[in-house]
């Protein structure tokens, strides 16, 4: 999994840095969480989802909780739709939604 640092939020649209200080720009919205992501929080994604050659690839991608059941049903922790958010100090897992 890549680690994106929250640079910029500007409502849905979220800019980023990774280890290697290369940026990414996506639109995402976050379901089902206590409290939202702000700068300097950061969020854990398959490499695959930012790939623009991969069939899933998207800008704008919804995340939800593991449960929900608008995403994959007995999802893993390692599928590709599985993302990892750090807020301060928790950590929180979430799942794509579709539709």
């Amino acid at each position: 999994m890549k680690k994106l640092m929250i640079t910029n939020k500007n409502n849905y649209v979220y800019d980023f840095k990774d280890e290697n200080d290369q940026n990414y720009t996506l639109n995402l919205e976050f379901l089902d969480l206590e409290e939202d992501v702000k700068v300097g929080d950061y969020i854990c994604v398959n490499e695959k989802l930012l790939d623009k050659s991969y069939d899933g690839y998207s800008t704008s991608y919804t995340f939800g909780g593991l449960e929900s059941k608008y995403g994959k049903a007995n999802i893993l922790m390692d599928d590709v739709d599985v993302i990892k958010v750090g807020i301060d100090d928790k950590e929180i897992f979430l799942k794509r939604l579709y539709g």
